[in-house]
């Protein structure tokens, strides 16, 4: 498996992984909507790249669904899954007889990363406020949210942590003599934004003229006042913006005025292009940009 020079994917669980020989890095994306549903077919030149770089690749799947609001349910799903294929893929590398050394890459916490593109930076933002201290993210997700909502949040974030458990069970029994690493949900892992949109609002023609949806779950002034309240977090997140962005501009503004008030300098870059240029054949400054960000986050 991992002798392939080029980006195999294989299937697994919900996911498309690839796996590089000598990884520096496990990179965990989500893609847009629409996108985000055909990630491997839809950003394929960006992954050649990234995986040229030496990162292997978890690409997770979300249901092509128009009608689905619920961005805390996308999110924890996809927190479950995270658990789910890392216990598979030590499984893997554990049959296949891998180096220790690739083993404890993938057991360590600290070496997965996030990329995130459009409305797939929201649900990793959502992802990093669940993973803050208890006591302050329950504060903060009655503050910001209806009771109702703030209260199966709570319940959700309950469930996610005894499958966090077992699956750091099994890591343990799989890896008895590696030394386990107190991770809760994606607190210290790097994440980039790529044009994030998390107010889901669509500006017409970069006018003042706004397509908004208010089913979303949270809300723009609800995913806000989580991100502003969030003080002690996103201080490993970088941001990629591009030039003729009709779509998430004002988030992207909103972001980097966030991360401008964080522990270390903010990094952000603005890039040209439209807001699918990560889709696009041409990748190669987003790509080296991508690189340069998660080596400058790894560094903090």
């Amino acid at each position: 498996m991992l002798q392939n020079t080029e980006p195999t994917f294989r299937k697994l669980s919900n996911s498309q992984i690839a796996l590089h020989p000598n990884p520096k890095g496990i990179i965990q994306f989500i893609g847009s909507f629409i996108f985000g549903s055909f990630p491997a077919w839809a950003y394929k030149y960006l992954y050649q790249y990234l995986f040229d770089q030496g990162y292997s690749l978890i690409l997770y799947r979300f249901p092509l669904n128009p009608i689905q609001f619920n961005h805390w349910e996308v999110s924890f799903g996809l927190l479950k899954e995270q658990y789910l294929l890392k216990t598979e893929i030590i499984k893997i590398l554990r049959e296949e007889n891998q180096p220790d050394d690739v083993i404890n890459t993938y057991s360590n916490p600290a070496n997965y990363l996030w990329l995130g593109h459009s409305l797939g930076c929201k649900y990793i933002i959502l992802l990093e406020i669940s993973s803050n201290e208890p006591t302050k993210r329950s504060q903060i997700l009655q503050k910001c949210l209806d009771k109702k909502d703030a209260d199966e949040a709570i319940k959700q974030i309950a469930l996610i942590e005894s499958v966090q458990q077992t699956s750091k069970g099994i890591i343990n029994q799989l890896l008895p003599e590696t030394e386990s690493v107190n991770q809760f949900f994606i607190k210290n892992q790097s994440s980039i934004l790529l044009a994030p949109e998390i107010s889901n609002t669509v500006r017409i023609l970069r006018s003042s003229w706004r397509i908004s949806n208010s089913l979303a779950n949270p809300n723009q002034k609800q995913t806000e006042c989580l991100i502003s309240s969030s003080t002690e977090l996103f201080n490993l997140t970088g941001i990629i913006s591009f030039n003729l962005d009709c779509i998430a501009e004002d988030d992207v503004m909103f972001m980097v005025k966030q991360i401008k008030h964080k522990r270390f300098p903010a990094l952000h870059k603005e890039l040209e292009g439209s807001h699918f240029q990560p889709l696009s054949i041409s990748i190669e400054n987003l790509g080296q940009s991508i690189v340069y960000f998660f080596d400058e986050l790894k560094s903090r």
